[in-house]
């Protein structure tokens, strides 16, 4: 019997968890007769979280000299000499000392860097990353190791798991991957299921009472955490120009957590004098997250990386009009949003402008946007894909 594991990492606030949750309950329900199925963790919060539900699971807890040991492997000139002894990293040991013969990782991981001599599966979430190596937090090598696992994925991996078609162009393109070799598997959220779960809360009670947005304005949410790349400057470019033209009937939501740039995004807009036009409401629970969603009118997503993402997904299930980055996502995603300049908030404004101040929406609306999520997010469809990849062990 084949012994597969798992590798569950990532965060546990934004969409990485979000992402974590709902991976870990679809791939519980993967069953086969000639495989077992493990879940391995470095974190101590998905520990619990895995324990908390019933998943067999592993705890990956390097010590002291176990970590000195991961951190020399990934050097490439102590990494070839490692080889040379035929001295393998603790990763691999832990590995073989628990019998894994295959491990399937939910995110781009810096474990992976330790699998040369592994059999594995990468997911890959940022092909396009050159195109945000200028922010800060990808500062201090966070690119080049994000590089560098893309990259160590095309050479070691068994197979890549990416998001979108551009995603798989990316790849071909950009690295001369092997076309063979990916597998598109477009995220799948789980703020739906909690909601489904939940679905006799007042919702709207905790928009208007509880968040305190019970103002007569026209809502736009940005579900995003203050990161730098995440481009929050456009939408105050945009209300500026709301402001000049004497526009006061639209109000941004900012939700997420501070990643380095919260103080100056809340300082200029105390400063131009921008408070009437947007509301601060931090890192909301799933429960509050449902409310904004259901409860605006429109989401913006001005990000500068994603093919794909959760907010744009979540927004179709809740059946929201979406503004997007134009030049990132991927182009079947392209007829469902409406497509901005991330660059430009003059020509995002003049888009606003015309779909919402203009009530000019409706010409949008060829689809059912919840129709469009239930084919781009099916379930069916993740089993079908990981079943055929662990067939074929």
């Amino acid at each position: 019997m084949t012994k597969i594991a798992f590798f569950i990492d990532g965060p546990s606030t934004g969409g990485g968890y979000y992402h974590t949750m709902n991976f870990v309950k679809l791939a519980k329900e993967l069953k086969f007769e000639n495989n077992s199925i493990f879940f391995i963790t470095r974190s101590i919060s998905n520990f619990e979280l895995l324990k908390k539900n019933g998943i067999v699971s592993y705890f990956f807890n390097p010590n002291f000299f176990q970590k000195i040991n991961l951190r020399l492997s990934k050097n490439r000139l102590v990494g070839k000499l490692f080889e040379l002894i035929n001295y393998h990293n603790p990763f691999y040991q832990f590995l073989k000392k628990c019998k894994i013969d295959y491990t399937i990782f939910n995110e781009p991981s810096y474990f992976i860097l330790y699998c040369k001599n592994v059999k594995f599966v990468s997911y890959i979430f940022n092909t396009e990353i050159d195109e945000v190596s200028h922010f800060k937090e990808f500062q201090n090598g966070i690119y080049e190791r994000q590089k560098k696992i893309i990259l160590f994925s095309i050479n070691y991996a068994d197979k890549i798991f990416v998001f979108t078609e551009k995603n798989k162009m990316d790849l071909i393109k950009k690295y001369n991957c092997d076309n063979s070799k990916i597998l598109i598997q477009n995220l799948i959220p789980y703020l739906p299921e909690v909601y489904k779960n939940n679905i006799q809360i007042n919702y709207e009670k905790i928009f208007r009472n509880k968040l305190k947005l019970n103002n007569d304005k026209t809502f736009i949410f940005y579900p995003a955490q203050f990161w730098e790349h995440k481009n929050h400057k456009l939408i105050l470019g945009i209300i500026k120009h709301l402001k000049d033209n004497k526009n006061s009937e639209i109000n941004f939501i900012f939700s997420g957590a501070d990643r380095g740039i919260f103080l100056k995004i809340k300082k200029i807009v105390k400063e131009e004098g921008l408070s009437e036009y947007v509301n601060f409401v931090g890192n909301v629970s799933e429960i509050e997250l449902i409310a904004i969603y259901k409860y605006s009118d429109f989401v913006i997503m001005p990000t500068f990386i994603g093919r794909c993402s959760l907010p744009l997904l979540e927004s179709l299930y809740f059946e929201k009009t979406v503004f997007y980055n134009e030049d990132i996502l991927d182009k079947d995603f392209l007829k469902y949003v409406i497509g901005i300049n991330p660059k430009n908030p003059e020509d995002c404004f003049l888009k606003i402008k015309k779909f919402i101040l203009n009530k000019d929406i409706n010409k949008r609306k060829t689809q059912n946007l919840r129709d469009v999520y239930n084919q781009l997010c099916n379930k069916k469809t993740f089993l079908n894909n990981f079943q055929n990849l662990l067939k074929n062990i």
